[in-house]
């Protein structure tokens, strides 16, 4: 493939590094809408096959913010969840005055794409990659996805996408209005998000 020029050249821009980095431990969030995680998992529909699912989280609030459900994994499948993401988050707009979060996700095709790097960059998302061989990079958005797993994804069976989505979009309700986290001091993601709005006004 060498000979060939079959190889894909290094993209040095992906590099994840040490030194002088706004983060140079793992990132921490303070408030709401400061830093999100982004990452995929797939699920096996019988009868149909696999379909991705693509969630964006608040790391501050453990919120789902948003997610895109499809029978492939492209770029504009995690597109749609982060635009679902912003237009929930933001219905003011991304650049007004609360500023764009940081975006914390791993080195995979879709989220170091050039159109899903241009579209971050056009809403002033700064993107952060976790580092090669590093689980802990996003584990926060990683326990989400394994609580998806436990709580609705392995207790259950689903006859099509369709009922997937319906079902997965009941249970995005009840886990960010109904599901209080150890980490939050056993609040919901929704009251620590609507205790932090008042604060902020305050």
């Amino acid at each position: 493939m060498k000979e060939n020029n079959l190889l894909v050249e290094k993209n040095r821009r992906l590099k994840a590094t040490r030194k002088n980095h706004t983060y140079r431990d793992k990132p921490r969030a303070s408030v709401p809408n400061e830093i999100w995680g982004t990452d995929m998992t797939k699920v096996m529909i019988e009868g149909f096959g696999w379909i991705y699912l693509v969630i964006v989280i608040d790391w501050y609030t453990k919120k789902i913010v948003g997610y895109s459900i499809s029978s492939r994994s492209r770029t504009e499948d995690w597109l749609d969840a982060l635009n679902n993401a912003c237009n929930r988050q933001f219905p003011y707009g991304i650049l007004s005055k609360e500023g764009s979060p940081y975006l914390v996700s791993d080195n995979g095709s879709q989220p170091t794409s050039t159109r899903y790097m241009q579209a971050c960059s056009v809403m002033e998302i700064k993107q952060i990659f976790a580092s090669y061989n590093n689980p802990k990079g996003n584990a926060d958005t990683e326990r989400v996805i394994r609580t998806i797993k436990e709580d609705f994804v392995w207790t259950r069976e689903f006859s099509s996408p369709c009922e997937f989505a319906e079902e997965f979009k009941k249970w995005v309700n009840n886990y960010n209005n109904d599901f209080p986290h150890s980490s939050l001091n056993y609040k919901t993601p929704c009251e620590l998000e609507k205790e932090c709005l008042v604060f902020t006004k305050i």
